[in-house]
């Protein structure tokens, strides 16, 4: 690729911000998010709960998921070289959200159906989750590819990240609220075990995600696609994007490696507390999904009233007070559920005094959990909308947009975190000894899908395992999920405000510059046509009579 590269816009590309590309690529994303949260966030529920594993089959399987992470991560960049360079009548993204759903909709269905356990199943679970690293991946890049793409304005891009944020919470919060209820206590509507539930849960998945895929292949209008015979694109034609200017972009970006780490860091902590929520519910409040359930729901609504009124508080507030105050909420909210779980736990003499339940007492802890997860909510958006803007800082600096590859570096942040909380969290459950408890749960449920006992039976002896834990192995749980996100939160920050330096002033003055670039690229390109033509015809008439 040249150096000196310009960026091409044509004018249809200012028609690409319209109603109907906004909510057909906004609602594009319910059934991915869906589909992203059975596979990853319910996927060690599924194994715990459902497979019956030693001490070393669950650190295979850990390293499996870790290794798998990795490779996803680093296969990110060179994904989104891929797209960069990808020439079709249908543009550069959609083949690749549309292979990429398809596919990915198979595994999923494959890993959760096929019967098998001990290492039969850790072989399967190797071979899946490498598809899942591939398949996820082709739709990923592509469809966030399409954001800076479809809104260059900051307001256009604020509202289309926002709307299609909630779309993600509403997609992820679809998995959130039926899954848990439906693996456990009302296992029975699906077959009878959880094994089962999750089969045809993974089915529905598969639907969900296509229809969604399909409103976005079929509803954006994407002027990069081929029209009569001409590819309208935002590069030269016939240019390329070699390997090495895929980690070009990746080392010269900053203000992107920035955003990158402190979203790591940021999704390590968080995403650690996510992981072992469910446990925690199940080991304090007994095998009943719609308490796990109920324990999101704060979080859930706060998230979602926070993300519709975003581009609002964007305005008034701006980013540095909003990133500030997403951070603060996260560790405030922690803390709180950290002291009150300490200090007044399950069986303390308050509770009796006061006539408080149980169910009371969880909902005071999920109502601490739902102001870390406003904070979460807060802080990612932020995050996200600083790491679309490294797209400019990048056209600024070098010269050129190259959307596909700097938003590579999202989902990959995502994963390479995810991999170092899978880590984390097999060591905390390996050193609470949470095996112990999950292993016979899933004999139970084996028993169960097998009519040796009945659903009730099975949900019956369930509780009396999980009401023998010990008071010591739940605190132990509690203050991993809490402290732990509050040190890596408090890390983030620092780093933010040491380190990240696209304010709103800079970011508009960078857009300026731009743009100014761009006008004056325009007005001296006649005059250097004119030159390089009054040139050739000066050649011309000194050439020798008779030479050619």
């Amino acid at each position: 690729m040249a150096e000196n590269e310009q960026v091409v816009v044509t004018p249809t590309e200012k028609k690409l911000f319209t109603k109907r590309n906004f909510w057909c690529f906004a609602l594009g994303t319910f059934g991915r998010d869906f589909a992203y949260n059975l596979f990853v966030g319910n996927l060690l529920s599924f194994i715990l709960f459902t497979k019956s594993l030693t001490a070393v089959q669950f650190s295979f399987v850990s390293a499996i998921i870790i290794g798998a992470r990795i490779f996803d991560a680093l296969n990110d960049p060179i994904m989104g070289g891929i797209v960069e360079n990808t020439r079709s009548r249908f543009g550069r993204f959609k083949p690749w959200i549309l292979i990429g759903a398809v596919t990915t909709c198979v595994v999923i269905i494959l890993l959760f159906s096929v019967p098998a356990d001990g290492w039969g199943f850790i072989g399967l679970l190797a071979g899946m989750y490498l598809a899942f690293s591939i398949t996820y991946t082709m739709n990923d890049i592509a469809y966030w590819s399409l954001l800076p793409h479809l809104a260059r304005d900051v307001h256009e891009r604020n509202r289309l990240s926002s709307v299609t944020q909630l779309v993600v919470t509403a997609g992820a919060g679809l998995g959130l609220i039926g899954i848990p209820t439906l693996t456990t206590n009302l296992s029975r509507l699906l077959g009878g075990s959880a094994q089962s539930a999750y089969m045809w849960i993974s089915v529905f998945c598969a639907v969900v995600m296509m229809i969604s895929t399909l409103i976005t292949v079929f509803g954006v209008q994407d002027h990069t696609e081929e029209k009569g015979g001409k590819v309208l694109s935002m590069r030269a034609q016939g240019e390329r994007l070699s390997f090495k200017d895929i980690f070009r972009v990746l080392k010269n970006n900053d203000q992107l490696l920035i955003s990158a780490i402190i979203m790591i860091i940021y999704s390590v902590g968080t995403g650690l507390s996510g992981g072992v929520v469910s446990m925690f519910v199940y080991f304090n409040y007994g095998y009943n999904g719609f308490l796990a359930t109920c324990f999101g729901v704060f979080g859930a609504v706060l998230t979602v009233a926070f993300t519709a009124v975003f581009p609002w508080l964007m305005k008034k507030l701006g980013r540095t007070k909003l990133i500030v105050s997403g951070g603060l909420f996260i560790i405030f909210g922690y803390a709180l559920m950290m002291l009150f779980g300490l200090i007044l736990p399950d069986g303390s003499p308050i509770f009796e005094v006061l006539g408080m339940s149980i169910t009371a007492r969880l909902l005071i802890m999920a109502f601490f959990y739902g102001i870390a997860c406003l904070g979460q909510s807060c802080y990612y958006n932020m995050m996200f909308l600083n790491m679309s803007n490294t797209v400019e800082y990048n056209e600024w600096k070098t010269g050129r947009r190259e959307e596909s590859l700097i938003f590579s570096l999202r989902p990959f942040t995502a994963k390479m975190s995810s991999a170092l909380q899978q880590l984390m969290v097999m060591i905390v459950y390996l050193a609470i000894g949470v095996l112990s408890v999950t292993n016979g749960i899933s004999e139970l449920d084996r028993q169960a899908s097998q009519g040796i006992i009945t659903n009730e039976e099975m949900l019956m002896k369930v509780n009396e395992l999980l009401a023998g834990v010990s008071v010591a192995k739940k605190n132990a749980l509690l203050i991993c999920m809490c402290a732990i996100p509050i040190v890596f939160m408090a890390a983030a920050m620092i780093l933010y405000k040491k380190k990240f330096i696209i304010d709103d002033a800079t970011y508009e003055r960078m857009k300026a510059e731009i743009a100014a670039r761009g006008q004056s690229a325009q007005e001296n390109a006649p005059e250097e046509q004119e030159s390089e033509a009054y040139e050739q015809a000066a050649c011309a008439e000194a050439e020798p009579s008779g030479e050619k």
